[in-house]
This record gives structure tokens, C-alpha cells and sequence, in this order.
């Protein structure tokens, strides 16, 4: 049992990509009903993975619960998402600098450099594919709540669990790279090894207790979650 639990979570993860993207460009529009069987039929998975996604979706906004098993697909536009995330950027830039101000615990800084390290070998993959998709949300997700939570601001922490139930607010809503064209998952790879470097840019900042700039980074960062965004779903 313990064997099957690691490719479970990983075909979890695969579907809720694959079901972002399709959501993101409008191949599931909004109103439609989702379902848990023609989806498992659709991606050609069975529907325990399916189940898991559509509860996960639906916790970030993006479905809402129609009937027995049943899902739709919210309304939002391009403007919402970047508006959502936006505002992620200013929340986390805000907990981020008062983690610098108050100083970084050695339990923190060595748990994000451990983020650094696995994103290091995730970002520079010659062959990059959904597999690394998958574990970028675990590492992004993991970086992105150590400094929130560092912060010791409730009201903070909570806005911003209030915003990431907004659809692709949350720091852990990655778009795949199983595109439908190479050269939009070529492109993504690329946003990845960007983000990877903003992260490591971030870490410094932290460490020398640079709460301004910090905070910049911070909002700077969410804008290339912006344009990811726009690679699937212009404005």
C-alpha cells in the first residue's frame, strides 16, 4: 500500500494539470458539467485520481458542486485571474519582508534552500515533461508557504487563503507543460527556470534581511505567474 501511495499522489497531480489547462483554454467552458466518468474516460485514467481532482479544483475556485458527483466549470475571465494573482503578489510581498524584518530562523532558511536544491534539479532537465510539472507544484507550493507563514501574521495568512480560492490565484495552481503545442510547453520550461532563478533571488534577499527589496521581489515574482497565465488564456 505504501508502494502505490506515491504514484496515486502523482497521477492526482497529472490530472489536476491536465484539467487546469483544459479550464484555462476554455475546452471546458464555463457552465459546463464535469464529471467524474467521462473525465477518467477522457484522459484515460481511472476515477479515483478524477474524484481527487474535481475536490482539489474545486477548492481553488474553478469548479463549483452541481448534484450527485457532479461539477461546473466557474465563470472568471483572463482580467480576474491576473487581478487575483495580483493581489497574491502584494499579500506575499507584505508577509515576506515582515519575515525578513523579524529575521529568518535556520529552520527556515534550510528549509527553503532544501526548495532551491530539488527545484534546482527539477528546472535544469534536458527532456522536460509533465512528470516535472508535477513536482514543481510541490516545490513552488512548499516555498512560497514557508515565507508566508514565517510572516506570524494571522491576518495576512488568511487573506491570502481567502484569495487563493479565486480561480488560479494560488501559488500551487501551475499550469502543465503537456501542452498542445511544443512550443507552448517549451515555453513554460522556460518560465520554470525563471522562477527558479527569482526563487534563489529571493532566499538572498531574505537572508540579508533586506525587507524592502524583498518585498519587491516578491510582487515581481507573481508577475511571471501572470504571464504564464496569458500563454493559455490571453486577455
Amino acid at each position: 500500500m505504501a508502494d502505490r501511495e506515491p504514484v496515486e499522489l502523482k497521477l492526482r497531480e497529472q490530472v489536476v494539470l491536465k484539467l487546469r489547462e483544459l479550464i484555462l483554454g476554455g475546452e471546458l467552458a464555463a457552465g459546463q458539467r464535469v464529471a467524474e466518468i467521462p473525465i477518467s474516460e477522457r484522459l484515460g485514467v481511472s476515477r479515483t485520481p478524477v474524484r481527487q481532482a474535481l475536490t482539489i479544483l474545486a477548492q481553488e475556485g474553478l469548479l463549483s458542486a452541481a448534484g450527485k458527483r457532479g461539477y461546473v466549470v466557474h465563470a472568471f475571465s483572463a482580467k480576474d485571474i491576473l487581478d487575483a494573482i495580483e493581489v497574491r503578489g502584494i499579500l506575499e510581498g507584505a508577509a515576506a519582508r515582515l519575515t525578513a524584518e523579524a529575521g529568518p530562523s535556520p529552520d527556515l532558511m534550510q528549509a527553503l534552500e532544501a526548495c532551491l536544491a530539488e527545484g534546482e534539479i527539477i528546472a535544469t532537465q534536458e527532456h522536460y515533461g509533465l512528470d516535472d510539472d508535477v513536482r514543481w507544484v510541490g516545490v513552488n507550493g512548499r516555498f512560497h508557504k514557508l515565507i508566508v507563514e514565517a510572516s506570524a501574521n494571522a491576518a495576512l495568512i488568511s487573506a491570502l487563503a481567502l484569495n487563493d480560492k479565486r480561480p488560479f490565484a494560488s501559488a500551487q495552481a501551475v499550469l502543465g507543460g503537456d501542452a498542445p503545442s511544443r512550443p507552448i510547453a517549451r515555453r513554460h520550461h522556460e518560465v520554470v527556470l525563471r522562477a527558479q532563478a527569482e526563487h534563489k533571488r529571493i532566499v538572498e534577499a531574505l537572508r540579508l534581511r533586506q525587507g524592502t527589496r524583498l518585498q519587491s521581489l516578491m510582487q515581481e515574482h507573481a508577475r511571471l505567474a501572470q504571464a504564464n497565465v496569458a500563454l493559455f488564456r490571453p486577455a
